[in-house]
């Protein structure tokens, strides 16, 4: 019985130090949802193509830029953060949201062109832009940026996903990184977010 007891305390301890310990980690995650991002570990000028021409990052220096990694075929993370962005955007004055240009990257170059990429990107806001480039260029460009993407065999009649990283880049007017959007931020987070670097 004394065994039994035994057992059923250490139980209890160990429970109580998982949420304790549980706690603590989602105190210091809402703390850091929001840190801005120094600029200097990642980031960085590239290049890449849209429907009608070659872009840079450096192009749109004077501009907030919102990016993000995906494909135009991804079931749900993509529309799902792309929305949230747009939604994010709209709740700007316009002349706020004249000094914001949204990049969509395709990490799925050989499935998004020309005007399904364009198409695709300006669903969400008219202010976002689809573009992509040859897949070792895009892993160079997500390096840069901490970001990773992996074609993954599936059984869909899509042929196959695009593993990828799904998070949100808020670049300076100055082109360097200045804040990294979780998955999970909240659409007032977004806007802040983007209201922080305009006034930067």
């Amino acid at each position: 019985m004394k065994k039994y007891a035994l057992i059923f305390t250490a139980l209890i301890v160990l429970g109580s130090v998982l949420v304790i310990a549980q706690t603590i980690l989602s105190g210091d995650s809402q703390k850091l949802k929001l840190m801005p991002i120094s600029g200097q570990s990642f980031g960085g000028d590239f290049t890449l193509q849209t429907e009608d021409k070659t872009i840079k990052l450096s192009d749109y220096e004077g501009k907030v830029v919102l990016m993000y990694f995906g494909y135009a075929s991804c079931p749900d993370v993509c529309p799902t953060s792309l929305a949230m962005l747009g939604t994010g955007l709209k709740r700007l004055s316009d002349a706020e949201v004249a000094q914001v240009q949204g990049i969509f990257i395709s990490v799925d170059p050989e499935r998004d062109q020309g005007e399904k990429l364009t198409k695709y990107a300006e669903h969400f806001h008219p202010n976002f832009i689809g573009a992509t480039n040859t897949i070792p260029e895009l892993q160079k460009i997500a390096r840069q940026y901490g970001a990773f993407f992996s074609k993954s065999d599936s059984k869909s009649a899509m042929g196959y996903l695009v593993d990828h990283t799904s998070k949100s880049y808020v670049i300076g007017k100055d082109g360097k990184l200045a804040q990294l959007l979780p998955h999970d931020m909240t659409v007032p987070e977004i806007t802040d977010a983007i209201k922080k670097a305009l006034d930067q």
